[in-house]
């Protein structure tokens, strides 16, 4: 019990009586009311977290306005904002196997499913906070002699699965300082003696860093294979298709994952961008229409993704249409009632641009364009909409100019490396493929 009263939390949770219920029930097993902050909203929460680095979240899955805790987590894991060991746990009502597989990738600790029992607090973070400790004594003792110093210490786990996650929390360390042969060694040694999935799985992460990827493949595919609705091992063999240009196997890796978990925006993405740098944007039309909704609260959202997103819609409009076709109607309509709107200037004037020279009105359309200074392109895409337009106008000259500032700005676009690249496929065969037929 001492160890649940010393950690500090943070509640999130769109009930303030859900709020007041958890707090009073941490302050009954003797939690410190100043070690308790809660909060209704993403919004807070990544606000607090910027404030202090807490040792246990309690993230509601459902936090209204469109919100979920899986795009909150995404965001906080993705933006390092939080501990190294600290512990998360998903509260919901809803136990189904999609918010499981939702969330299975980013790896919280654990649900708690509502409402929250002291015995589930006692039993499951007691527990969590005795394995975080272990890794913390485990990465002192590495800082101070290496492996030298840890090795000793794995004969005083507190149980079998902290002595993994020790392992593990070592292995990463390891992978930090490129020293794979010996977090390779770590890992098998742990195989030998348990049938740990974990482990395994970063043995291929491992073999994707050292980019043997013929390798890595074989193995996650002999994973997939015995874990079928593992949706982390797809992500994986994305990733290493995606680096080893396996664009069949790809796709199909992709479209297995989103059969599992639809709502992957990064999945999503993935396959869009993979049909556009393949030079098939009207198969990339579907993804880009679908994920339209998904992306207001995620850390994907920005400008340009909606404006990707808004120019599919356009360039699945026939001609008619589109002479009443606006793109706040668009973007209000494609995210299903989100009242945000496309909030750059940049992307505005692309979207314009490109319709105005759908219509036949190319100077028009040039004009726009022109119009766009470069300090206002902030993301890829707008800067992508905009290279579409100078190839559709055959303005060459400023589409490699364009081009150039884009490759720059990608190095530095907060992104995965796999989207990343398929970012750069696509602008690199920007200018060796026709522009995309319109209707």
């Amino acid at each position: 019990m001492e160890i649940l009263a010393q950690s500090t939390y943070l509640i999130i949770d769109d009930s303030n009586i859900i709020q007041s219920a958890t707090r009073a029930l941490l302050m009954k097993l003797g939690v410190p009311m100043n070690n308790i902050i809660s909060t209704a909203s993403a919004k807070g929460a990544i606000a607090a977290c910027n404030k202090q680095k807490f040792d246990i979240l309690l993230i509601d899955h459902n936090l209204g306005t469109g919100s979920t805790g899986l795009h909150l987590l995404e965001f906080l894991r993705y933006k390092e904002m939080l501990k190294q060991q600290a512990l998360v746990y998903i509260v919901t009502g809803n136990d189904s196997q999609d918010v499981f597989l939702g969330y299975s990738q980013l790896e919280p600790d654990g649900y708690l499913i509502k409402p929250i029992r002291s015995e589930d607090i006692i039993k499951r973070v007691s527990s969590g906070l005795l394995r975080r400790e272990f890794c913390q004594t485990l990465e002192q003792a590495f800082n101070r002699n290496g492996l030298a110093d840890v090795k000793p210490l794995f004969a005083g786990a507190p149980d079998t699965m902290a002595l993994k996650n020790g392992i593990l929390h070592i292995v990463n360390l390891l992978c930090k300082n490129q020293q794979y042969d010996e977090a390779q060694a770590m890992l098998s040694g742990l195989l030998q003696l348990h049938n740990h999935l974990p482990a395994k799985i970063k043995q291929v992460e491992i073999l994707l860093r050292k980019q043997q990827h013929q390798q890595a493949l074989q193995q996650v595919n002999t994973l997939i294979k015995e874990n079928k609705f593992n949706v982390r091992l797809l992500y994986l063999k994305t990733e290493i298709c995606i680096e080893a240009n396996q664009w069949p196997e790809a796709e199909d890796t992709i479209q297995r994952a989103l059969k599992l978990n639809n709502s992957s925006i990064e999945q999503t993405l993935n396959i869009a961008w993979l049909h556009i740098a393949s030079g098939h944007f009207d198969k990339a039309i579907p993804h880009l229409l679908h994920v339209a909704h998904l992306l207001p609260y995620s850390m994907w959202d920005n400008s340009g993704r909606r404006g990707l997103a808004v120019y599919a819609d356009m360039f699945n409009t026939e001609l008619e249409p589109l002479q009443n076709w606006r793109t706040d109607a668009a973007w209000y309509r494609l995210s299903k009632g989100n009242e945000s709107q496309l909030s750059s200037k940049a992307t505005l004037k692309a979207l314009q641009a490109l319709r105005q020279n759908r219509l036949g009105n190319a100077e028009l359309a040039a004009e726009l364009l022109g119009q766009i200074p470069d300090q206002d392109i902030t993301d890829f895409e707008t800067g992508f909409l905009i290279c579409l337009g100078y190839r559709e106008l055959g303005l060459n000259e400023q589409l490699n100019q364009m081009k150039l500032k884009l490759d720059e700005l990608n190095i530095h676009t907060t992104t995965t490396p796999a989207l990343s690249r398929l970012q750069f496929l696509a602008l690199k065969e920007m200018g060796n493929v026709n522009a995309p037929a319109m209707h």
